[in-house]
């Protein structure tokens, strides 16, 4: 009996243990409120024990950078999938005006619609947009919803953590559906590799906030150790674990593997299509895009302008030396 009620306790103090390091977060993306990568990351973070409310956009969006409803009393459809899952869309029979090309339940959207209204009474300590399906990296950043998502909720004043899951792009234009297949197979590790790295950065937080009183310089840290409303860009190969070749810490660079540009065709029309890199510079293989394709899960410390300064990337570096995929 006395084995049965210690382990009972013992069950009950990691219960509660959880509930204390818990986090308010809310979770959203850019490929859809039901997509698979959400889900993922949805499932690690509440196994995780935090408490979690997704609301993401209706409809897929990716690619949709940071666009959004402009248009002052402009309606938005929330729809409430179970119990703290939301979707934000276009109301039904919407129209854009004639003339006139405008988003309407993008990730943006989600992410206003989460902080202003559904958790505008239990403000959440952190954002956490993804997992995407396909990298963000290098010029992705700029076009990217699920990097843009976490960009708004840093311009509001809550840190954000962007993740993503890459293509393997060799395998995908040989066999699309393998490489299709081969990215939803390493979303669950990214969601994993995700929420490590938010439990080591706030453990960071937490110690520099006991240190605030001996250094100064601690007391702006926010729940990921990070200053201001600084934030994190999670980027994870599709690979299992035991193939990652490690953890590179790296600023957004100006080179990617996926290159997307325009070109008129023959009967004058206009198609976008992707191109074949450039070979990339030495100063281009230590940034993101390569060092993803190295085989490594890359994480950059991103602000409003989406990459922090140096010296925010070495703190970034030195607090999650020891993290493993």
């Amino acid at each position: 009996m006395n084995k049965l009620l210690t382990a009972a306790l013992a069950v009950a103090g990691v219960g509660l243990s959880l509930q204390a390091n818990a986090l308010n977060i809310l979770l959203t993306n850019d490929d859809g409120c039901r997509a698979p990568g959400i889900d993922a990351m949805y499932r690690a973070l509440t196994a995780a024990g935090h408490k979690v409310t997704l609301v993401g956009p209706l409809n897929d969006s990716s690619g949709i950078s940071a666009a959004s409803a402009v248009v002052p009393g402009q309606a938005l459809a929330v729809t409430e999938l179970a119990p703290g899952r939301f979707c934000v869309g276009p109301p039904e029979g919407y129209v854009a005006p004639v003339g006139k090309t405008s988003a309407i339940g993008t990730p943006v959207d989600a992410v206003n619609v989460g902080l202003d209204v559904i958790l505008k009474d239990t403000p959440p300590d952190l954002v956490v947009s993804g997992s995407n399906f396909g990298e963000n990296v290098g010029p992705l950043t700029q076009m990217s919803g699920t990097l843009n998502a976490a960009v708004r909720a840093m311009f509001k004043g809550v840190p954000a953590v962007a993740v993503s899951t890459a293509i393997d792009m060799d395998l995908i234009m040989r066999d699309q559906q393998a490489g299709y297949r081969k990215t939803l197979g390493a979303m669950d590790d990214t969601a994993r590799f995700a929420v490590k790295v938010i439990e080591q950065a706030r453990l960071a937080g937490i110690a520099a906030k006991q240190a605030c009183g001996k250094n100064k310089h601690q007391c702006g840290m926010n729940v990921l150790g990070l200053p201001g409303a600084n934030g994190l860009n999670l980027n994870y190969p599709p690979l299992p674990p035991s193939e990652v070749k490690g953890v590179s810490f790296t600023p957004i660079g100006n080179w990617d593997r996926v290159n997307f540009t325009s070109q008129r065709g023959a009967d004058g029309t206009v198609h976008v299509n992707l191109v074949a890199p450039s070979t990339p510079t030495p100063a281009q293989q230590k940034a993101d895009a390569y060092q993803l394709w190295q085989g490594h899960a890359v994480i950059t410390v991103i602000d409003g302008n989406m990459t922090a300064p140096e010296a925010v990337q070495d703190q970034a570096k030195k607090m999650l030396h020891n993290i493993k995929p």
